[in-house]
């Protein structure tokens, strides 16, 4: 199996204001844990540069407006910086920043998933890992948002759309947040399917389970918003009973993955600051990463490009990192430092939340393509209970027994 992983030094130069959790370290401590398990040499592992994003590919989701304003930006904070000799950032949006070399910084970002699939287009990989910052699916058309630049997943689910032609591509979102740009920018497109599941209320607000799409892409958007607390015991059976299924009947010719680790219980600690957060461990993403490359493998002959989102404990990141590219070079271990999540008081009822949500997406008897076809005699079996052949008569009592009891009770 050959692996793409896709990563630029560029990525560590997008810098944000000093104590900002989306900070280069996220990118030095993922590559250090590469280096450190030897992996970076791997057989099978085939290191890409990403090449910048074009305007004209970035314009198939940003106006042209915003993508020059995050241009100007940049030069502004590179020209202050200059005069200055102080490293200098300057807001674009919610929680939003830009220094002297995002705009290069975010233009290879969105370009890496396009290296990518250029590189299994043309069959020189299976898969890929983009390891890049700024993270991307919280920016919409005209504004940068919550961290993020340019959409990254959305340019690659365009590019793959019209470069190649592709009729039919899934994004699989499980970063803690919703994301909402993403949602936005394929909400009335049927060629794209969009899964996101993500803690709710939560920022940014949106992703409720009722958005569904709208037009002829009426069901093509489908979210799955769970209470702060929620584990791997309730994502687990999301993945097999709503996500497999989705993916089954919508048939995608690739899959992207918006790859985000705050959904890992320690992030609750730092980042997030809401207790609980939710209860994910790495070995419980690599075992969600098991059904994603299981239905790439079936679905799409592997075609399968995971894109960095968020995480922002360094370790938490590093051990997601480490672990999803081993798992797409084949791998099984889950490299955790942190191990399970504790447990909590309370758990959701998930047949409820399974049976709802297969309701509201239209999945209720839906069965996939490649399972095997019922045994319907054992069915019947199980539904009537054991087939009696014979009956045995009713042993009557005798006479004699008759008399006894009526003895005893004298």
């Amino acid at each position: 199996m050959t692996t793409a992983l896709v990563y630029d030094p560029i990525f560590m130069e997008h810098r944000p204001p000093k104590g900002h959790p989306e900070r280069p370290q996220r990118m030095e401590m993922s590559i250090g844990y590469l280096r450190a398990l030897n992996w970076l040499e791997r057989p099978g592992l085939v290191q890409l540069t990403p090449r910048a994003a074009s305007i004209d590919e970035l314009a198939t989701v940003h106006e042209r407006e915003y993508i020059q304003e995050i241009e100007e930006l940049s030069q502004q904070a590179a020209e202050t910086e200059a005069a200055t000799g102080v490293s200098t950032s300057l807001q674009a949006g919610t929680d939003t920043y830009v220094s002297a070399k995002t705009y290069e910084a975010a233009r290879k970002a969105a370009g890496a998933p396009l290296t990518a699939l250029d590189a299994i287009m043309n069959g020189e990989v299976k898969n890929a890992y983009c390891l890049v910052r700024p993270p991307g699916h919280h920016a919409v058309a005209e504004a940068g948002f919550g961290f993020c630049i340019f959409n990254n997943v959305a340019v690659a689910a365009r590019y793959a759309l019209d470069r190649y032609r592709l009729e039919r591509v899934m994004i699989i979102d499980y970063d803690v947040h919703h994301g909402n740009g993403t949602q936005e920018t394929f909400y009335d497109d049927p060629r794209v399917l969009y899964f996101s599941i993500h803690q709710a209320p939560f920022f940014p607000g949106t992703g409720l389970s009722e958005e569904r799409g709208e037009g002829d892409a009426i069901g093509t958007t489908i979210n799955v918003p769970l209470p702060a607390g929620s584990g791997y015991e309730i994502y687990e059976p999301i993945f097999r009973q709503v996500l497999a299924p989705a993916a089954d009947r919508f048939n995608p010719q690739l899959i992207l993955v918006s790859a985000g680790y705050d959904a890992h219980w320690k992030e609750a600690e730092g980042h997030t600051g809401v207790q609980p957060g939710m209860r994910i461990s790495t070995a419980g993403f690599a075992k969600l990463n098991e059904i994603i490359l299981k239905l790439a493998d079936t679905l799409c002959d592997g075609r399968l490009i995971m894109i960095q989102e968020g995480g922002y404990d360094l370790d938490v990141v590093a051990s997601g990192v480490a672990t999803s590219l081993n798992q797409l070079l084949g791998g099984t271990e889950a490299v955790d430092k942190y191990g399970q999540a504790p447990d909590i008081a309370f758990q959701l009822n998930t047949d409820v939340v399974i049976s709802e949500l297969r309701r509201i997406h239209q999945l209720t008897g839906y069965r996939m393509r490649n399972q095997p076809k019922p045994d319907r005699e054992k069915l019947l079996r199980e539904m009537k209970g054991p087939v009696i052949t014979k009956t045995p008569a009713t042993p009557q009592p005798s006479d004699d027994a008759s008399d006894t009891c009526c003895q005893n009770e004298e």
